[in-house]
């Protein structure tokens, strides 16, 4: 499957949600408020712009995500992530 190239801070974004899936036996990730400022530390471009940069990464094929009701209201919730490779 063909996908868009990804600037620099989506393609790290996408390998983070790799890893939390991952470490997350492939189950349902919920990026609550703490998640989201977590990845915002790890990738300083996308302060402010985490969910606008999922939104471009399920558009673009590389992540499956819905949104549901987390502890904080309504939360991204990561269902499937496309394998990175290098």
């Amino acid at each position: 499957m063909e996908r868009e190239p990804l600037s620099p801070e989506n393609d790290a974004l996408w390998r983070k949600l790799w890893e939390l899936w991952q470490d997350n036996d492939e189950a349902d990730v919920i990026l609550d408020a703490s998640k989201i400022e977590d990845v915002e530390d790890e990738i300083p471009a996308l302060e402010g712009k985490v969910r606008t940069a999922l939104a471009y990464l399920q558009r673009a094929r590389y992540i499956q995500y819905r949104t549901g009701v987390g502890d904080e209201g309504l939360e991204p919730m990561i269902y499937d992530v496309y394998e990175p490779r290098d």
